[in-house]
């Protein structure tokens, strides 16, 4: 199993790139902003981490190992848009605190969580395991 800090550092730096990207993407050339699109791209850095987890591991990882990745990504995902705007804003904490702000925010996470299972599926496939 690689080390999990080193992977988590990794997909937050990807994760806070991708989102000034789209921030840029959404002020600057008129791209509508959508949950999907906001979805998709928290999790497409996830491949990248399979890959990365792949070469880093001493042996093949079983699926305990990449359910902790996955877990560990989730968690950063988590904690950079729902935990800290939910901290820092108050309006992020009003709409929390409605049934509607509250599902829409679940199937948002359930999504991600869905969609990163995916490319961690995919970054697994793309990187394979140098073969010796």
């Amino acid at each position: 199993m690689p080390p999990l800090l080193p992977l988590a550092l990794r997909y937050l730096l990807w994760l806070i790139g991708v989102r000034f990207l789209l921030g840029a993407l959404e002020n600057f050339a008129g791209l509508p902003p959508t949950p999907a699109m906001g979805v998709i791209l928290a999790a497409a850095p996830m491949a990248e981490i399979a890959v990365q987890a792949g070469r880093r591991a001493t042996r093949a990882l079983a699926m305990a190992d990449w359910a902790r990745i996955w877990a560990v990504c989730l968690g950063g995902f988590v904690l950079l848009q729902i935990v800290l705007p939910a901290l820092l804003l108050a309006p992020v904490r009003a709409l929390l605190m409605t049934p509607e702000g509250l599902q829409q925010t679940a199937i948002i996470l359930a999504s991600t969580g869905a969609m990163g299972a995916l490319f961690l599926w995919i970054g697994t496939l793309a990187g394979g395991r140098e073969r010796r």
